[in-house]
């Protein structure tokens, strides 16, 4: 696989790039856009500078195959877009997601030697100091990190993830090579599909950068750690701070079984109808109860370990939950479970995610259509992931816009009912998840939480009762003064303003042609000298030259604007 692994600096860095991106997108069949592409560079490097085009060279394979390929092959960075893109099934289409799904993070590990000196940077001294022993193969390597196992001074058996050398200059240049070609990538990728590329991109670098600070990720592990130390079933890996920076995160090492590994579950005699409940109430609990949740909860991000406890691992990908997303959730979850699909509808324009040209009649059809596919069904029967996709197809179909932790949930709860099913074929997501959303539902009418609005409700009357004769003392002041201005802004005001001026102008242009005509004709009817100069009937003559330029120049400016 090629990767995109240069240090991008100044213009020849970029211009490497750029012909890396355009020989890649015409090898697989993208070639219409390379001259779209080489124009929109000329402006910014110069001609001379400008990629040459490229012919493009069609392959077999689909279209969202074809993207699949060209992200892996144009690098890592491309491969996290791609794979950020896999997890918004309310933007990308079902057969995109499925190719995109398939992006692996392979990378080849870093030089010992250099991840070695990186390591020493990091802990500011010889790594004989800090540790026992290191082993230098790594046992796992991503594009922005690289897992080795050790045993400090302590004894203690931990697995040391480092961050390659450079690698936060190096994302954050090809995150502005992606950011600039966003629209001419998403016509290449996507074609006429309606994916918001250029949005996607911004929340991609904000991402990963969180992603290579792992020093963030430490601190998203001390939080799950807090948040499970009372649930004997989850065992989240220590953290040693001692070891750790913002390149190095220290953590304790775990032995333990994936969840694909059914041959091993069977010798090691866990139960995997109670490790399927256990994944899915650890993925519950942290959306339901924490409102802060894993983002990415794949087979490879758990271990087993004995007595079925589940040890979770890599905490760079998580999502932060409000009160009102939660009750969004709520309510939708609940709908959905009660087949109440004008609910949903209600629920989707209270929160103003309804687009402009949203056909209400059609989506509360659309949304009833689905239900009643599935009302014969049993709970336990419904495929969570299924109605999932399918939900967020409609969405898509009818312009309506989900919160991103809206959508994260959702497909975070499709991932980890594929992982729940691969262990227990009869599990279903769904009879889990009711109980969730009533008791949060519910927790709002509980009394201490109705009593703690209310002192909220009260506290803000309060706050404005108590302010309110000083605001008006304020406005009375400013209106003796004469210093009270009100400020009216209509949504069409500066177009029409732009447009008046535009009028007058005309207006003021044709009033000088007049003039120039007239006094040009009385001019050319005059006999002498100006000045002894011109005489003037040559000023005649110029003043009709100048009113016909200003004419013609009127004219072709109608034209153009297209108001005649």
């Amino acid at each position: 696989m090629g990767a995109l692994r240069f240090h991008l600096k100044g213009t020849f860095g970029r211009l490497r790039c750029y012909r890396h991106i355009m020989a890649v997108l015409a090898k697989y069949g993208f070639g219409e856009v390379t001259g779209a592409l080489r124009s929109r560079l000329s402006l910014r490097l110069g001609e001379k500078n400008a990629p040459s085009q490229v012919e493009p060279a069609v392959t077999a394979g689909s279209r969202p195959a074809r993207v699949r390929l060209a992200l892996e092959e144009l690098g890592p960075t491309f491969i996290k877009l791609g794979q950020l893109l896999s997890t918004r099934p309310d933007l990308v289409p079902p057969e995109y997601i499925k190719e995109l799904e398939h992006l692996q993070d392979q990378v080849a590990p870093e030089p010992t030697d250099k991840i070695m000196a990186q390591l020493r940077r990091e802990l500011g001294g010889q790594i004989e100091n800090t540790f026992e022993s290191f082993d230098e193969k790594p046992i796992a390597a991503g594009s922005i990190a690289q897992i080795h196992r050790a045993v400090t001074r302590e004894g203690l058996h931990v697995a040391v993830k480092v961050r390659r050398p450079d690698i936060v200059e190096t994302i954050r240049a090809e995150c502005e090579i992606l950011s600039d070609l966003a629209g001419v990538l998403k016509s290449a990728l996507f074609g006429h599909e309606t994916i918001e590329l250029e949005e996607m991109v911004a929340d991609f670098t904000e991402a990963v950068s969180k992603e290579t600070d792992l020093a963030n990720e430490r601190r998203n592990q001390l939080r799950f750690s807090r948040q499970f130390a009372d649930d004997p079933s989850v065992h989240i890996p220590e953290v040693y701070e001692d070891y750790c920076t913002a390149g190095v995160l220290t953590m304790e090492y775990i032995e333990g079984i994936k969840p694909t590994n059914k041959q091993a579950i069977a010798e090691q005699g866990l139960d995997c109808r109670i490790l399927a409940r256990r994944v899915t109430q650890f993925v519950l609990r942290q959306m339901f109860e924490f409102g802060f949740f894993h983002t990415d909860p794949h087979p490879g991000n758990f271990f087993l370990l004995p007595d079925n406890v589940l040890a979770p691992i890599d905490f760079g990908q998580v999502a932060r939950l409000s009160v009102q997303d939660r009750r969004f959730f709520n309510e939708i979850v609940l709908s959905i479970v009660d087949r109440d699909a004008a609910n949903i509808v209600r629920c989707l324009e209270h929160d103003d995610m309804l687009a402009d040209r949203t056909d209400v009649h059609k989506l509360t059809a659309d949304i009833e259509q689905l239900i009643d596919t599935y009302h014969d069904f049993r709970l336990k029967d419904i495929p969570f992931g299924t109605i999932g996709m399918k939900t967020f197809d409609l969405f898509r179909h009818n312009h309506v816009r989900p919160p991103t932790q809206f959508t994260l949930m959702i497909k975070s709860m499709m991932t980890i009912e594929s992982v729940a099913t691969s262990l227990d074929p009869e599990y279903r997501l769904i009879e889990a998840l009711k109980p969730y959303a009533r008791r949060s539902s519910l927790r709002d009418f509980e009394p201490k939480q109705v009593l703690r609005n209310v002192r909220k409700a009260v506290q803000g009357a309060g706050e404005l009762a108590s302010r309110l004769p000083e605001d008006i003392s304020a406005l009375l002041t400013k209106f003796r003064q004469g210093k009270l201005q009100v400020r009216v802004h209509h949504e069409h005001l500066e177009t029409l303003t732009k447009t008046l001026d535009k009028s007058s102008n005309r207006v003021s242009f044709a009033l000088i042609i007049s003039a120039l005509l007239v006094a040009s004709s009385l001019l050319v009817a005059q006999q002498g000298m100006v000045l002894g100069l011109l005489s003037f009937q040559t000023m005649g003559i110029l003043g009709y030259i100048i009113a016909a330029i200003i004419g013609i120049w009127l004219v072709i400016s109608i034209i153009r604007s297209r108001h005649i």
